[in-house]
């Protein structure tokens, strides 16, 4: 009776809390995409949230294939309250990039994540 009690408790858990997860804010899409191969070096990187986002507590970092860092603009709110861009000022080369992204929603809570694209 105790397994059986203890099994119902971590099934309930499991379902009350996963809701919860849910509700922390993340990404919906961006420019360039995740894994796009674009034909010219954006101008700008755009990223798109499920929440409104507080640019204040939001970072976008441009980085080679090597891990070397790519100077690009201040990240900074758009007119779009679920979105946040950085400006690349200079014409990227042919090779793999990664976008390392950091933002927090209106709960405060701070969401971050990692892909990459490629100019061909």
């Amino acid at each position: 009776m105790r397994r059986l009690s203890a099994a119902i408790g971590l099934i309930l858990a499991a379902f009350v809390s996963a809701p919860a997860l849910a509700l922390h804010n993340h990404l919906e899409k961006s420019t360039p995409a995740a894994d796009e191969l674009v034909a010219q070096s954006p101008k700008e990187i755009r990223l798109w949230f499920a929440e409104k986002v507080d640019p204040k507590f939001s970072s976008i970092t441009l980085m080679r294939a090597d891990s070397s860092k790519v100077e690009i603009g201040k990240t900074h709110g758009t007119d779009d309250p679920k979105s946040i861009a950085a400006a690349v000022p200079a014409a990227l080369i042919s090779g793999k990039y990664l976008i390392r992204w950091r933002s927090a929603g209106d709960d405060g809570h701070a969401v971050r994540g990692t892909f990459a694209f490629s100019v061909k």
